[in-house]
């Protein structure tokens, strides 16, 4: 081997030990998740830690956000842990909504730096699904005892025969004797309508809810169907929104373009999607599940009568000023019959 062979070996041995030893070499920015998931039922909370290991400091990290997981999942809140220059953190409460088995998809993290963006991503998440339906071999429940009823029924139909037969003679008595009364006109009286407060409705409805007993899971499908209706037609009462005909969807779609509280807004969504679930996804839950959807509906009606109290006495006023022109309008139709007589 001669010395020009000897010199340009050993300059690409030297140009191959720099580019390993290089942070460029290796993969220089490195993400880790973690999941804290055993198996999941519908409304189950976890958290989801996404870890981040990085060379250098960036301008901007971007995290993934709620579309980036999918529709059985949303965010709660997040919180990020910040703990050196080169490693960074944030953990998320996740809340499932599926039924039946998934997997967190990978999510991306961006990495900006002077206009160039660096991608990496977290590896898929298994999620178990829990099923809280009713196991087949659960034994029924026994039937509730007869009631007895009164067997000697005949001495009221004879009863009732005789007053019929005596009615009858007394009518045909004064035919007779032209002693037949003429009907007496009575006067008619204006009668307003009462006014139905949808606040005090929507609290009788759900405390009606609160002594609800389940003994099938038609019970349940009854219940949350009753639930919904309830806040579907507390919007249509109140803001005049064909809530009972529409889906949930376009409820709140109707209620954030009108500008609603954005906390009514949120209370509204959570009762409603748990009774979707159950009306069109045969999802059963538990009597404890059922309580904890009353107890939103019950925060959703405070903050109903905290931010819509003057829409409710708005309405209130206007229907007194319509019973009052309606009661105007009667005497005045009345007045004009007696001078006609």
């Amino acid at each position: 081997m001669n010395n020009r062979t000897l010199h340009v070996a050993t300059l690409v041995l030297i140009a191959g030990i720099l580019f390993l030893l290089s942070p460029h070499a290796t993969q220089a920015q490195s993400v880790k998740e973690y999941a804290s998931i055993d198996s999941l039922s519908v409304g189950d909370r976890f958290s989801y830690t996404i870890t981040l290991s990085k060379d250098q400091p960036y301008e901007e990290i971007i995290y993934p956000d709620s579309l980036s997981f999918g529709s059985p999942f949303e965010i709660r809140s997040r919180q990020r842990y910040q703990v050196t220059d080169f490693k960074d953190s944030l953990v998320y409460d996740l809340q499932f909504f599926g039924t039946e088995e998934t997997q967190i998809p990978p999510v991306s993290v961006r990495l900006v730096n002077s206009g160039d963006t660096t991608v990496v991503y977290t590896n898929p998440v298994p999620v178990p699904f829990k099923t809280v339906l009713q196991s087949e071999q659960e034994s029924l429940r026994p039937f509730k005892p007869i009631f007895d009823f009164a067997a000697a029924w005949w001495p009221y139909l004879i009863a009732l025969l005789l007053l019929v037969a005596a009615g009858w003679y007394l009518y045909k008595l004064y035919q007779e004797k032209g002693l037949e009364p003429k009907p007496v006109k009575k006067k008619q009286v204006y009668s307003p309508t009462p006014f139905q407060d949808p606040l005090h409705r929507l609290g009788n409805i759900l405390k009606q809810l609160k002594g609800y007993t389940f003994s099938s899971e038609k019970d349940f499908e009854v219940f949350y169907v009753n639930l919904g209706d309830a806040i579907r037609e507390y919007f249509e009462d109140l803001y005049r929104i064909p809530a009972l005909e529409s889906t949930s969807r376009e409820i709140l779609y109707e209620l954030s373009r009108r500008s609603v509280d954005s906390e009514l807004i949120d209370k509204t969504k959570a009762v409603l999607q748990e009774a979707d679930m159950v009306k069109f996804a045969k999802f059963t839950p538990s009597e404890k599940q059922a309580e904890k959807a009353l107890e939103k509906a019950d925060a959703f009606l405070e903050r109903a009568r905290e931010v819509d109290k003057p829409r409710v006495d708005h309405l209130r006023n206007k229907h007194q000023q319509e019973n009052e022109e309606k009661r105007k309008a009667f005497e005045e139709s009345q007045k004009s019959e007696v001078e006609r007589v």
